[in-house]
């Protein structure tokens, strides 16, 4: 990092229900507040839930956006699934407002604070138990106070979660390289189909943005649709929609979670995955089951593109999981300083 930056962001990705917003949550409980002896100041830290920039599920906030298409509003996109249902899809980059993302992860570092801007609604959602004790929470936070304790006044530490974030590494113009770019330390917690599956249709349902959707005509309006976004006035008070309540319909981690997973992340996913992977001699559907074949379980996780993967491959508890990522943390921390 920069001698002007005030913050740095640790970016924890992962499918869904692999642990990234337990992880977030008990990581800000063990670096916060952690004093320095050499200055007497304690350590800044909190979340940055990246389902808090997904758009509003009804239609686009319509200013500082513009549309070079053939309308003046956009939703969150719509699937058909193999079943013929035409359903929203969540799991997809074009559901997530990227550019509101990148601009306020850059005033995070400028700043070291939140945007005023950015209004969580995550906290809302259900919370699980970590199954982490209270003593091995202690005794990790004595452990950050005791390694930070002689670095004098140290920046803000951002913590970031969310289930699309990394950008393969030599593709500079992926969709998601100004997020990837924007992240300190990447961090990346596997987890194995039948967990992500367990545990997303275990859960009740995700607070969302906007008015439930009026049902479209066609997703190919949608489809592909560009979007150049101005600058996002970050100092103004979040005046999105009011909110929804999402609930899975039936079949979407088959549908939808797990194949757009897999599409996402075959180049983390698959050993001999070149960055663009999919066979040339098949498309669409095809292509995408493909992927899902080779994928496997999801447990294997490449370890020479640049990002951090969790020990276990999705199998370790939480309590192993925390210490690697306090420890791996800590030490990236203290070489920036």
């Amino acid at each position: 990092m920069s001698e002007r930056e005030k913050a740095v962001i640790i970016g924890i990705s992962g499918p869904s229900s692999s642990g990234k917003t337990t992880l977030a949550r008990l990581l800000q409980r063990i670096f916060y507040g952690a004093k320095s002896a050499a200055s007497d100041k304690r350590l800044n830290t909190f979340i940055i839930h990246e389902d808090d920039f997904y758009f509003p599920d009804d239609k686009y906030v319509e200013q500082n956006i513009h549309i070079l298409h053939d309308t003046d509003t956009i939703r969150i996109p719509y699937t058909t699934t193999r079943s013929g249902a035409t359903i929203q899809d969540w799991d997809t980059a074009a559901a997530i407002d990227l550019s509101f993302l990148s601009q306020a992860l850059r005033y995070v570092r400028e700043n070291g604070t939140l945007p005023p801007r950015l209004r969580s609604k995550e906290d809302q959602n259900d919370r699980t138990e970590s199954g982490v004790t209270d003593e091995v929470i202690n005794e990790l936070k004595s452990l950050v106070e005791s390694r930070l304790s002689a670095t004098g006044e140290n920046p803000t530490i951002a913590f970031l979660e969310g289930f699309l974030l990394f950008a393969p590494p030599a593709q500079q113009d992926h969709v998601l390289r100004p997020v990837h770019d924007a992240i300190n330390l990447h961090v990346f917690l596997p987890a194995a189909y039948k967990l992500v599956k367990e545990r997303r249709e275990g859960r009740s349902g995700y607070v969302t943005i906007g008015p439930a959707p009026e049902p479209v005509e066609s997703e190919s309006k949608q489809a592909d649709t560009e979007i150049n976004a101005g600058e996002i006035d970050l100092e103004a008070e979040d005046d999105r929609p009011p909110q929804n309540f999402w609930v899975d319909p039936p079949g979407y981690v088959d549908d939808v979670v797990w194949p757009r997973y897999v599409g996402d992340h075959a180049w983390l996913l698959i050993a001999d995955a070149d960055e663009n992977d999919a066979s040339e001699s098949l498309v669409g559907a095809e292509a995408e089951a493909d992927l899902v074949r080779r994928v496997g379980d999801g447990t294997r996780v490449r370890t020479d593109v640049g990002v951090e993967i969790a020990p276990g491959a999705g199998g370790a508890e939480m309590d192993v999981v925390l210490r690697w990522a306090v420890g791996l943390i800590l030490d990236y921390y203290l070489e920036q300083r």
